[in-house]
């Protein structure tokens, strides 16, 4: 400690510290000097109890609303959707606290074009992956009601960074450019809210991390869906929809559909438009779906309800023309009978069994068919 910065005060010795300011005062050199000594033992400026008190401010781990992995899409999309209808009332409050989440997509995890997330962050490939970020705040989009736009991709050692801020920060109201914005375009309202998503994947976990900060506000409307990509849909309506979104997001960078920013279309936008142009393939019960999924089935030569099994929102079963043809379908030539199964693959808890056989050594046939809740 340099003799200039100690202050003889009668029979005490004296030293401000720097940090709060107090004038701390010892009987003796030897002990004022052990209060501003730090590692390694050399001077510093403030006090042995500031330093102590600074330690114990260091941050720890950020406490998230939710922290979670998953595995799947359903999942994704289920606890997104609950943390969010619990703590957002989407009235904005500068006051209140941020919800903040963590969710990390495992290796397992399919993306969009049946890639999993493992495959796509050890691609290397930037294309794919800026193409599952934006499918990813797509889904964000339609569980919270909040959009974010893109800002920024970092390559790091361990594989990208996707950056992106709510599209009503206040910081967005800067960057708008009023001269191409049209005049029936309603007036924007923007909000404090730190709005700020990340998408990070890491080559060395297999995984992709989602972290969500955002202060609720009014919902972001959804972006208008064009009649072309309305006729897009109705041409391809015998394709599942999961695959014409991914072929819709695919063709974003292309210029097959110019008038639309195919990048703002949601998951949610083109499986509504596609279930009203094909609900009317199947519908018999506008006011009943398993009634009418009971109707299809009893329209179908050959094709029986199973009496017993029919209970709504539990069960629905039925046996095939292989089942009932027993001329058709000579049982003496089914070599291999089983049963199949599949469970888990949607949110509204349905599992599927089969029952299959092999006919003539070589062609399976499907002999009933059961779902249950």
């Amino acid at each position: 400690m340099e003799s200039s910065v100690v202050s003889p005060r009668g029979s005490q010795y004296s030293q401000k510290c720097a940090s709060c300011r107090t004038l701390i005062c010892c009987a003796t050199f030897e002990e004022l000097q052990g209060l501003f000594i730090g590692k390694g033992g050399k001077s510093v400026k403030s006090c042995k109890n500031c330093r102590a008190n600074a330690k114990s401010k260091v941050p720890g781990p950020k406490a998230y609303d939710l922290d979670q992995e998953v595995e799947s899409h359903e999942d994704f999309m289920e606890v997104v959707s609950s943390l969010l209808e619990q703590r957002d009332s989407h009235i904005f409050d500068p006051e209140a606290q941020s919800i903040t989440f963590r969710i990390t997509l495992t290796g397992s995890f399919v993306l969009e074009n049946d890639v999993s997330v493992a495959t796509c962050a050890q691609s290397g490939n930037q294309g794919t992956q800026k193409q599952a970020a934006i499918v990813l705040r797509n889904d964000i989009f339609d569980c919270t009601g909040y959009y974010f736009h893109m800002r920024r991709y970092t390559e790091t050692v361990d594989g990208p960074h996707f950056s992106l801020t709510c599209s009503r920060a206040e910081e967005r109201k800067a960057e708008r450019d009023l001269s191409r914005i049209q005049r029936y375009t309603e007036t924007k309202e923007f909000f404090d809210c730190h709005g700020e998503l990340r998408i990070n994947f890491s080559k060395s976990n297999l995984s992709l991390t989602i972290l969500y900060d955002h202060k609720g506000h009014v919902e972001t409307p959804k972006f208008h869906v064009t009649e072309e990509v309305q006729k897009y849909i109705e041409v391809h309506k015998l394709v599942p929809p999961r695959l014409i979104y991914q072929n819709l997001i695919a063709m974003a960078d292309g210029s097959q559909l110019k008038n639309t920013d195919l990048h703002t279309i949601t998951r949610q936008q083109v499986y509504n438009i596609w279930m009203s142009l094909t609900r009317r393939e199947w519908e018999r019960d506008p006011r009943d779906d398993f009634r009418s999924a009971q109707m299809l089935v009893e329209e179908r030569e050959g094709y029986f309800l199973i009496e017993g099994l029919q209970e709504p929102g539990v069960s629905l079963a039925f046996t095939t023309p292989c089942f009932n043809d027993k001329v058709k379908y000579n049982r003496s030539k089914m070599t291999e009978i089983f049963i199949d199964s599949t469970f888990g693959t949607n949110k509204h808890g349905y599992e599927l069994y089969c029952v299959l056989t092999e006919l003539d050594l070589g062609i399976w046939l499907k002999t009933d068919g059961c779902s249950y809740r």
